[in-house]
C-alpha cells in the first residue's frame, strides 16, 4: 500500500503538467497621462511574485497564466511615478484588463495607489460564466458548494441533484484545480471531491457555451480553484454548531438542533523560501441528523390508550414470538441511529521559479455514515448499515514560459475513490451477518441456524427486530490516472492554444446480497464448498455476487476476462484561437473525442447466450463495446457596443459518454438478467453511445451606474442519445423472448432566458437578483422513467413532454447591510446584515389512479415509485406530467460582527436557514396533488383490510396518520426522496483570522 502510494507521489512530484485552462490573466496598456502616447518597456509587475511583463512598441502587455486570486500589480516606467493597483482580481480562465496612465516624475513624485474593484461585466467572456469569489462565499454562509452553484442562473436543485439548462445531472462536469472530478460512476452526478469553502478562492459556474478545451460534460461545468498562499503567514479557525444544548428533540428559539457541528482551520505563507508558498486547511464536520419536519408520536391512540405507555404485542403474522412487544415512541426532529462524520483537507503548494511554475495541489477526504432512513428500523438501529469512504486527489499543474508570448503547461494527477458499505457490528466478516451463533453473544434469538430475526408486525406495520441484518456487503475501489499537455503562444492578435488530455480509470467492485443465503448454502453443501467455493458460488450463488476488478473471493484482481476491472479512456485533442481586436473577442475551437467506455457488447444482440449450469458468458457470445470518436465546433464572440455594454454569442457540440454505472455490472448480475422472468428495474447497456448536444446562446451585459449593472442570456439546447430503458426482443433459439437494457433513445429540447442583476457596494449596501425561465421538454426525465410504459405497452415514448425538473421560474434576491471599518461608530462598526430570498414555481408531475395494492404493502399505502423503479402499478389521469407542485419560497438570514482582539480579527455571526420556518412542498403525491394526504386510507381497499382482520389492522389507521401522513415515511421508502423542504435552521460560529 505504502510503496504504491510513495511511487505515485514521487511521479506526480515530477511531472509538468495540466488539464484545463485554469490560471487567468491580465493583459492592457501602459500609457504617458498627459499625451497618451505609450510608454515603451514599462514594466509591470504582480507583486509577491515573480510573474510580470514589458510593453511592446504599442505600450502593450499580457502576463499569462496567474491563478486565480486578488493581487497587487505595479506599472513603472524610468522618468515617471510608479502607480499601483491593489485588489487586482484574477479569474480562471478570464483576462483581466487593466490599463495605466503614468505620470511624468516631473509633476509629480508620489506613487499613486489605486484600489481595484471587480468590474460589473466581464467583456473577455465568450459565454455565461457565473463566479462566485471568497467573499461572497463567506457572505451567503452556506457550508457545500452545491448550494452555492443551486443560485446561479440556469441551475435546478431538486431533490438533492442537480440540473443545469434542463440536461440530467450526469451531463455537469465538475473540475478541481483544473483537475477533472466528475463523478463518471453515478447518475446522480455530483463530484468525486469534497472541497472545504474555507479553502477556496473561486466557484465558477458555465452553463454551457465553453471552449474546446472542455469536455465530457453536454451541460455545465462547475469549477473550484483553491487560495494561494502568499508572502505573509495567515492562520484562520472557524466553529459552528446548531446545539444550544437542545439536542435531542427541545427547541431552542423555536428551532431542533441536528447534531451539527463543523470545525475548519486554515494555513498559509511562505516557507524556507519566498520561491515557495503553501496553503493548507482542515475540516470536521459531523451530524446526527438531515434537518427535516418530523414530528413526535401522538399523545393516544384513537381508542384512547396512552401512545407512551401501551404495549404494542407482535401479532406474529411475519413469524415473530407474539409474547413480546415494544413502546412505540419517538421524539420530534431527530431519529436515533443517524450519523455523518467527514473529515476533509485541501492544499496547494505552489514553486514560482520563473520561468518554470509548479503547482501541486491536494485534496482528501474520509467519511463515516450511517442512514436511519425509515422509522420501522427503530428497534435496530445497532445495525443500520454503515458507509466508510476516502478519496484522494493530487495533481500537479506547471507551466513553463518559453518566451513572453509563448508558455507549454501541463497536469498530471492521480485520484483514489475507496468505498465500503458493510454492518457495523460485524464489520468485514460478512459471513457473520446472518450467523445465529455469532449474534447470541448479543443477545439477539434467531429462527434458526442463519435465519434473521422476523419483523415485528405492529398492527400491520414491520418494524425489524433487534439484531436482523440490515445490508448486504460492498466494496468499490476506483482510481484514475491522467495527464495533458498543451502550447500558447501569442501572435499579433491571436492566442493560440494546442493540447490534448489523456485519462484512464480502473473501476472495481465486489458485492454481496445475500451473506445469510451465502452462509446458508455453504453449510447446507459443504463437500461442493471444500472442493470448489468458486463453482458453488457460479452454479448456486451467482444471483448474490456482482463483482468486477476483485474475483469472487473478494481479493483484487487485473486479470482478463469476464472479472477485469474495468478500465474507461477518455482522450483528447483541441486547437482554441483566441483572437482579440481591441474589445473583440473570438474563441475559435475544433475539439477531437475519443471515448472508450469499456463496455461489453453482444456479438449478436437478438441472441445473447450464457452457459446456464455456471452462469458464465462463453467468450463467443460477448465482445468489448465500440470505441467512438468525435469532433466538435464551438464558437464564441465576446464585442462590445459601447464602453458599457457588451455582446456576446456561442455555438457549440459537445459529446460525453453516459454514465457508466448503466453498462458495469458483473457476469452473474448479466446471467440472472438473461434467464430469470423477473422485472429488472436497472438492466445493463451493452455498448451505448455517448449523448451529443448542440448549444446555441446569445445575451449582452450592460452597465447602467456606476455601481449596478444587469446581464441577459438566452439559450438553445438539442439533446440526443439520452440512456432509457428498453425491451429488446430475441430470435428464435434465445433463452427468452426478450430481455431488458438501457439503449440511447431518449432526446430532449430546452430553451430559456436568464438574468442577473449585480450592485455593487453604494451606501453601506450591496445585492443581486438571479432569475431564469425555461422550458425543459423530453421524451423522459431519467434513465428508466419509461419503464411502466415500456413493459406495460411496449410503447417506445417519442412525445416530448414537460421534464420532472422543469421549472419554469427561478430565481433567488441577495442584499448585504454592512458597515466598514471606522464606520457606524463602536457599536456598528464592521457589522453586517444580509438576507437570500430564493424561490421557484412547481416542477411537473403526473395524476394517477388508485389501482389497487397489488403487491405492495398496506403499510406503504400502494404507493408506486415515480421517475425510478417499478412504474408499472401507475395508471395516468390526463397527459403526462401536465400538473404541477406549489410554488416554493425560502429566506435565509446572516448577521456577524467582526471585532480586533490584539492582532485578530474576530468575526462572531448568526446563520438562520429557512426563517419563516416554512413548510415548503417540494413533492406531493400523485393521487392526491398534496403533500399531507396519499388518500389511501379513505380507499375502499384500505376499510376492507382494517375490518377483515380487525384484531390485525386495530389500530391500523392510528399508525398511518403518524408514520406515512405525518411523518412521510412511506413516501421515503418507494419515493425516495421527503415531500417537504428543511425546516428551520439556527448556528452560531465564530471565524478567527490572522
Amino acid at each position: 500500500m505504502f510503496p504504491k502510494l510513495y511511487k505515485i507521489f514521487i511521479i506526480i512530484m515530477f511531472a509538468v503538467s495540466f488539464v484545463y485552462a485554469q490560471n487567468g490573466r491580465i493583459s492592457g496598456t501602459v500609457t504617458d497621462k498627459q499625451t497618451g502616447e505609450p510608454l515603451i518597456g514599462a514594466n509591470i509587475i504582480v507583486v509577491g511574485t515573480t510573474f510580470g511583463a514589458a510593453t511592446n512598441v504599442n505600450g502593450e502587455y499580457i502576463i499569462n497564466n496567474i491563478p486565480a486570486g486578488n493581487y497587487t500589480v505595479k506599472a513603472s516606467y524610468i522618468g515617471y511615478q510608479d502607480v499601483t493597483v491593489s485588489n487586482l482580481s484574477v479569474n480562471a480562465g478570464l483576462t483581466t484588463r487593466l490599463n495605466f496612465e503614468l505620470t511624468s516624475s516631473q509633476i509629480s513624485t508620489e506613487e499613486v495607489v489605486i484600489i481595484s474593484e471587480r468590474p460589473l461585466i466581464e467583456k473577455t467572456s465568450t459565454n455565461a460564466k457565473r463566479i462566485v469569489d471568497s467573499d461572497r462565499l463567506e457572505e451567503l454562509g452556506m457550508r457545500g458548494v452545491q448550494e452555492v452553484v443551486a443560485l446561479q442562473p440556469g441551475v435546478v436543485l431538486q431533490n438533492g441533484r442537480l440540473f443545469i439548462r434542463g440536461s440530467r445531472p450526469d451531463e455537469t462536469g465538475y473540475t478541481v484545480e483544473g483537475a477533472d472530478v466528475k463523478d463518471v460512476l453515478n447518475r446522480n452526478g455530483g463530484s468525486l471531491v469534497n472541497v472545504i469553502p474555507d479553502a477556496v478562492q473561486e466557484v465558477s459556474v458555465q452553463a454551457g457555451g465553453y471552449t474546446a478545451e472542455f469536455g465530457n460534460a453536454n451541460a455545465g461545468i462547475v469549477s473550484s480553484e483553491f487560495k494561494t498562499g502568499t508572502n505573509n503567514y495567515h492562520f484562520s479557525f472557524r466553529s459552528e454548531t446548531d446545539n444550544f444544548g437542545n439536542y435531542p428533540g427541545d427547541k431552542f428559539l423555536g428551532t431542533y438542533s441536528y447534531g451539527y457541528s463543523s470545525n475548519v482551520f486554515t494555513v498559509s505563507g511562505p516557507t524556507f523560501t519566498d520561491k515557495l508558498k503553501f496553503f493548507l486547511s482542515g475540516e470536521n464536520t459531523f451530524s446526527r441528523d438531515n434537518p427535516k419536519f418530523f414530528s413526535a408520536n401522538p399523545k393516544q391512540f384513537s381508542d384512547g390508550a396512552l401512545w407512551d405507555t401501551t404495549k404494542i404485542f407482535d401479532t406474529g403474522v411475519s413469524g415473530g414470538n407474539r409474547n413480546e412487544y415494544q413502546i412505540l415512541k419517538w421524539g420530534d426532529a431527530n431519529l436515533p441511529g443517524n450519523m455523518n462524520n467527514r473529515y476533509t483537507a485541501n492544499g496547494t503548494l505552489l514553486f514560482d521559479n520563473n520561468p518554470l511554475f509548479l503547482r501541486l495541489a491536494g485534496a482528501y477526504s474520509r467519511t463515516k455514515s450511517q442512514g436511519m432512513n425509515n422509522i420501522i428500523n427503530l428497534f435496530n438501529t445497532d445495525r443500520l448499515a454503515m458507509n466508510d469512504v476516502s478519496t484522494l486527489l493530487l495533481n500537479l499543474k506547471g507551466t513553463y514560459l518559453l518566451g513572453s508570448n509563448s508558455f507549454i503547461e501541463g497536469l498530471v494527477g492521480y485520484y483514489d475513490y475507496r468505498g465500503k458499505t458493510y454492518d457495523p457490528v460485524f464489520g468485514d466478516d460478512f459471513l457473520a451477518y446472518s450467523d445465529s451463533l455469532a449474534a447470541a453473544k448479543f443477545g439477539w434469538v434467531y429462527s434458526n441456524y442463519f435465519s434473521d430475526p422476523a419483523d415485528y408486525d405492529f398492527y400491520g406495520f414491520p418494524f425489524s427486530r433487534p439484531g436482523a441484518n440490515l445490508t448486504g456487503y460492498t466494496k468499490d475501489h476506483n482510481n484514475y490516472l491522467t495527464a495533458s499537455l498543451a502550447y500558447t503562444g501569442q501572435v499579433d492578435i491571436h492566442a493560440l492554444k494546442i493540447g490534448g488530455s489523456y485519462q484512464r480509470y480502473t473501476v472495481r467492485r465486489w458485492q454481496v446480497g445475500n451473506p445469510g443465503n451465502f452462509l446458508s448454502t455453504v453449510r447446507n453443501n459443504p463437500d461442493l464448498a471444500r472442493d470448489s467455493l468458486a463453482t458453488l458460488i457460479s452454479t448456486t450463488l451467482f444471483a448474490n455476487f456482482n463483482n468486477y476488478g476483485f474475483d469472487v473471493f473478494g481479493n483484487e484482481t487485473d486479470e482478463e476476462g469476464l472479472f477485469a476491472p474495468k478500465h474507461p479512456v477518455f482522450a483528447s485533442a483541441y486547437i482554441v484561437d483566441r483572437i482579440e481586436i481591441s474589445d473583440l473577442i473570438i474563441n475559435a475551437g475544433l475539439r477531437f473525442d475519443h471515448i472508450d467506455m469499456d463496455s461489453w457488447a453482444w456479438v449478436d444482440p437478438r441472441l445473447p447466450v450464457f452457459d446456464t449450469r455456471t452462469n458464465l458468458i462463453p467468450d463467443s457470445a460477448i465482445t468489448k463495446g465500440d470505441k467512438f470518436n468525435f469532433v466538435s465546433p464551438r464558437l464564441g464572440f465576446a464585442f462590445p457596443i459601447s464602453d458599457k455594454t457588451v455582446f456576446h454569442l456561442q455555438y457549440g457540440k459537445f459529446v460525453q459518454a453516459p454514465s457508466l454505472d448503466i453498462a458495469y455490472r458483473g457476469v452473474f448480475i448479466a446471467a440472472q438478467q438473461l434467464r430469470s422472468a423477473n422485472l429488472f428495474t436497472n438492466p445493463i447497456a451493452y455498448n451505448p453511445n455517448p449523448i451529443r448536444t448542440t448549444q446555441y446562446e446569445v445575451g449582452f451585459g450592460h452597465q447602467f451606474s456606476e455601481y449596478a449593472a444587469f446581464d441577459v442570456t438566452a439559450f438553445y439546447k438539442d439533446i440526443k442519445g439520452q440512456i432509457q430503458y428498453a425491451i429488446i426482443p430475441t430470435a428464435p433459439g434465445a433463452f427468452r423472448a426478450n430481455y431488458s437494457a438501457f439503449v440511447n433513445q431518449d432526446f430532449a429540447t430546452t430553451k430559456g432566458v436568464e438574468l442577473s442583476l449585480k450592485l455593487r457596494r453604494v451606501s453601506r449596501v450591496s445585492g443581486s437578483i438571479d432569475y431564469t425561465f425555461s422550458s425543459a421538454e423530453g421524451t423522459n426525465s431519467l434513465s428508466n422513467s419509461g419503464l411502466g410504459s415500456t413493459e406495460v405497452n411496449r410503447n417506445v415514448p417519442t412525445v416530448l413532454i414537460p421534464l420532472d425538473y422543469n421549472q419554469t421560474h427561478r430565481g433567488s434576491i441577495f442584499i448585504d447591510y454592512r458597515f466598514d471599518k471606522d464606520d457606524g461608530g463602536p457599536i456598528l462598526e464592521r457589522l453586517g446584515l444580509n438576507m437570500l430570498l430564493t424561490f421557484n414555481s412547481g416542477h411537473p408531475f403526473t395524476y394517477s389512479q388508485w389501482t389497487g395494492l397489488g403487491q405492495s404493502s398496506a403499510w406503504t399505502g400502494g404507493l408506486t415509485p415515480i421517475g425510478t423503479g417499478d412504474t408499472r402499478g401507475r395508471r395516468p389521469i390526463g397527459p403526462i406530467n401536465s400538473a404541477k407542485t406549489p410554488w416554493v419560497y425560502n429566506i435565509d438570514l446572516r448577521i456577524d460582527k467582526t471585532v480586533t482582539i490584539y492582532n485578530l480579527d474576530v468575526n462572531f455571526y448568526i446563520q438562520v436557514f429557512n426563517l419563516l420556518n416554512t413548510k415548503s412542498v417540494i413533492n406531493v403525491y400523485d393521487k392526491t396533488g398534496n403533500a399531507y394526504d396519499d388518500g389511501f386510507l379513505s380507499t375502499t381497499d384500505a376499510q376492507t383490510l382494517i375490518q377483515g382482520d380487525p384484531g390485525r389492522y386495530e389500530r391500523f389507521a392510528d399508525l398511518y396518520r403518524a408514520i406515512n401522513l405525518e411523518n412521510r415515511q412511506a413516501a421515503y421508502a418507494v419515493y425516495g426522496y421527503d415531500l417537504f423542504g428543511a425546516p428551520r435552521q439556527l448556528r452560531v460560529g465564530v471565524w478567527i483570522n490572522y
